[in-house]
């Protein structure tokens, strides 16, 4: 490694049952053969870290280890294992952003990183997005792509757009779902989100924006079925069972309902297929679906490289953009971290975040 690194390398864990993470100090990552060490300069905060550092489950299965906080990054590649130089791909001062999806290792709450290209979705960062843009992009990219794979292949109506709901259009995820089902599928959207947001879900490409806080969304979505057509996909990015008094009725039976979060409220409770045993429902419902149709799937993110790659190549053509609500500073410093902490974890728990809460780590 180059001489100018430091000896050590400053990470936010925590430990079970911790109430609070902590500042950890410890030596670089040792590089292996096939890895790039990455200078981390932004990480994002997602809701699943806010749960994970506060699940007694998970902290008993990881014991006393410590784990890391964070799963967003980019940052600027430092040094290059024996194992790529040849290759070529990768070079020291490269920028980069990815995702490092380790919740019992390693967070991106650090200020060097070890990553595997082979294993792990890494990319090179867009020229046209700056660091801590980059960092908002990884996670929800990532699931955004597996909700909208669900779409059929074959529309109900033949020469007909394909028609996709998105609740929850104004969060992490849902903000790219209405981005990629317009700009890669080419679908006619409709975003639910609230009075405040519904100007910003229209920019992202929205066709239709429904105000869940001022009407009837189920009412307002059966009005709107074109010729009584029913609709081709629904994702869920808020969670709850509203909505399935009406599915059968909104979905065609070739079409599916996606969810990221589960029958689930809670914002601190754990989300996604861990709740098909906690709401046992949700299994009823995927295998009527699987049977009869429309689908149902608690689902989780792709872990592809070349997913972000083609984010990359939209990004740079100005396709796509990206909302960053705020940049919390010191996360890292023994004195602010405590603050910015509270800050981070007030966003997620009291559900203010419009975007994504990114964090600097440089």
């Amino acid at each position: 490694m180059a001489s100018a690194l430091p000896e050590s390398n400053i990470s936010l864990t925590y430990t079970q049952p911790s109430s609070r993470p902590h500042l950890t100090h410890a030596p670089l990552p040792t590089l292996k053969h096939e890895e790039l060490l990455v200078k981390i300069k932004a990480a994002a905060i997602n809701p699943v870290d806010i749960q994970l550092w506060g699940n007694p489950v998970i902290g008993w299965l990881a014991g006393k280890k410590e784990k890391g906080i964070g799963r967003d990054y980019s940052g600027e590649v430092v040094a290059v294992g024996d194992g790529l130089k040849d290759k070529g791909t990768w070079e020291v001062g490269d920028e980069v952003f990815g995702l490092c999806n380790r919740p019992m290792a390693e967070g991106t709450f650090t200020q060097y990183l070890a990553i595997n290209p082979g294993s792990e979705p890494v990319a090179k960062k867009p020229s046209t997005l700056s660091h801590h843009e980059a960092a908002a992009i990884p996670l929800v990219v990532l699931t955004a792509f597996a909700c909208l794979d669900w779409l059929p292949s074959e529309n109900q109506s033949p020469n007909s757009t394909r028609r996709v709901i998105v609740s929850g259009a104004s969060g992490g995820v849902g903000m790219w779902c209405v981005q990629l089902a317009k700009k890669l599928y080419h679908c006619h959207v409709i975003g639910i989100c609230s009075s405040r947001n519904a100007d910003l879900v229209k920019g992202l490409g929205a066709d239709e924006v429904i105000d869940y806080s001022s009407q009837d969304v189920a009412k307002t979505l059966l009005d709107a079925r074109l010729g009584g057509r029913k609709y081709d996909l629904y994702i869920d990015c808020v969670g709850g069972t509203d909505m399935f008094n009406h599915w059968l009725d909104l979905l065609h039976t070739s079409a599916a309902y996606i969810t990221i979060v589960g029958d689930k409220t809670s914002r601190t409770a754990m989300g996604g297929p861990l709740t098909y045993f906690t709401y046992p429902s949700q299994v009823l419902r995927h295998i009527r679906g699987y049977l009869f149709g429309p689908r149902y799937a608690n689902i989780i993110l792709y872990q592809k490289s070349e997913l972000l790659e083609k984010v990359r190549e939209l990004a740079e053509k100005g396709d796509v953009e990206v909302v960053v609500q705020d940049v919390v500073k010191g996360i890292l410093d023994e004195e602010a971290y405590i603050e910015a902490w509270e800050k981070v974890e007030g966003y997620m728990i009291e559900g203010r975040v419009r975007g994504k809460i990114v964090v600097d780590i440089a």
